[in-house]
């Protein structure tokens, strides 16, 4: 559910959005109709995505290994399951925990620093899960909504606390037999509903009051204004059920039950729980990652020791993932990410004769650069020169000119017909000078 929502919300936001899945059920059908690619074999992709958002831990680390340079949003959501794990590489730009406990088991259980990891709950579609009625002052209706939910012990003892205090009691979920391709039609007809995590926040933002349960695990409490925050950082999950299911238990929490409250709870879900605010917090995130790792380089040495411990560790745990896969299926996906390193090794010596090529057309153009600057500076040391010589050469001819000048000035001077004009030379500057004044 996460995936396609956060696909076709990626799609309408205008971005690009290919879904790599091992394998793909009916959701592939939605998605293909909405434009959104989906593959099985991350070769099928040709062009290099912006970023890697890993839900599942496999699936993401065959992607980051084929796509060796993109940068990975790595998101937990779970606290025990093998697809929750964080994978192990330094690709892994960002984490993101879906709550409290998913943040706990990234830095207890792997050492990741919590400043390296963003909480992002999950959201409700809020257009699908509309507002009921007011809830009315007694409760008369109950449901158990969780896939977890057999017709066992736990839940026959949530039935006869049910019984005592009035109430009919349902059951939804596949475990019952009875599950509901879209629960949000049916959550209105009931007042009070158990459930944990994404079944608990659907319930909620519809105006049911809530009880955490969860007949595998245990209980918690009714969810109230008051601790309607700090459950819902906890997802309403697991973390918050310390305590058996027994009739008494569930009877202590139903005798809770205030409309008023529950409403106002509601309203509070409304306004934090929306799957736009979920969506928002992530692409944000994802931008914020771009923006600062847009290409992640890691040498091949590294990758080659990152991905050694990462098949140690996968055949080590003997999970119940390889447990089932068998021999065979073992070698063949070891052969899978042999390839996908194999391939990145390739990219990494095409990019490595790239550079070097880069490097000697540079070295050839600077020492071309060199050559030319020593020979312009070789001529402007000449041409100065030459300037130099023509200056002095033009000041000396002026020199001798000034000279000649002056000797045949001194001849005019003592010559005896200067001498006899002088009274006329007088007359005349006279002449002149009245004739400005008139």
């Amino acid at each position: 559910m996460f995936t396609r929502d956060l696909a076709l919300w990626m799609r309408r936001r205008g971005h690009a959005v290919t879904v790599f899945a091992t394998a793909f059920g009916d959701m592939a059908d939605e998605l293909r109709h909405a434009s959104i690619a989906c593959i099985t074999d991350v070769a099928d992709m040709a062009a290099r995505p912006d970023v890697i958002i890993g839900n599942t831990h496999h699936e993401t680390v065959r992607a980051l290994l084929h796509f060796h340079d993109v940068p990975v949003l790595s998101i937990c959501h779970d606290r025990s399951a093998d697809h929750g794990r964080p994978p192990q590489f330094s690709q892994v730009v960002r984490h993101v925990a879906v709550d409290e406990n998913c943040a706990e088991r990234l830095m207890h259980e792997f050492g990741i620093e919590r400043q390296r990891i963003e909480l992002i709950q999950n959201g409700i579609d809020l257009s699908r899960f509309l507002p009921r009625a007011p809830l009315p002052a007694t409760p008369r209706t109950a449901l158990v909504f969780s896939n977890y939910a057999s017709h066992d012990a736990q839940l026959e003892e949530v039935r006869a606390a049910c019984t005592e205090r009035g109430l009919a009691l349902d059951v939804i979920g596949s475990g019952s037999g009875n599950h509901l391709p879209d629960p949000a039609a049916a959550l209105g007809r009931y007042d009070i509903v158990f459930g944990k995590g994404r079944c608990a926040t659907e319930a909620l933002v519809t105006g049911n009051a809530v009880v955490a349960l969860d007949p595998s695990v245990g209980m918690g409490e009714m969810v109230t204004t008051a601790t309607v925050a700090h459950a819902r950082r906890w997802n309403f999950g697991r973390a918050l059920m310390t305590r058996p299911i027994t009739r008494q238990n569930v009877m202590a929490e139903l005798d809770k039950f205030n409309a008023k409250d529950a409403r106002e709870a509601a309203d509070w879900a409304r306004r934090h729980c929306g799957l736009d605010t979920t969506l928002s917090a992530l692409e944000h995130c994802v931008h914020r990652m771009i923006d600062t790792h847009a290409v992640i380089l890691v040498p091949a040495e590294q990758r080659a020791l990152e991905m050694a411990r990462y098949v140690d560790d996968w055949i080590r745990r003997g999970n119940a993932t390889t447990a089932h896969m068998g021999l065979a299926a073992l070698h063949q996906h070891i052969a899978g990410l042999q390839q996908a390193f194999n391939d990145q090794q390739r990219a990494h010596q095409v990019q490595a004769d790239a550079w070097r090529a880069e490097i000697q057309r540079l070295t050839e153009h600077a020492a071309a650069l060199h050559a030319r600057i020593d020979e312009t500076s070789s001529r402007l040391v000449d041409a100065e020169r030459q300037a130099r010589n023509e200056v002095t050469e033009v000041r000396a001819q002026w020199d001798d000119e000034i000279t000649g000048m002056r000797a045949q000035l001194r001849e005019i001077h003592a010559s005896r017909s200067w001498r006899l004009t002088a009274p006329l030379r007088r007359i005349s500057t006279y002449l002149q000078a009245k004739s400005q004044r008139t």
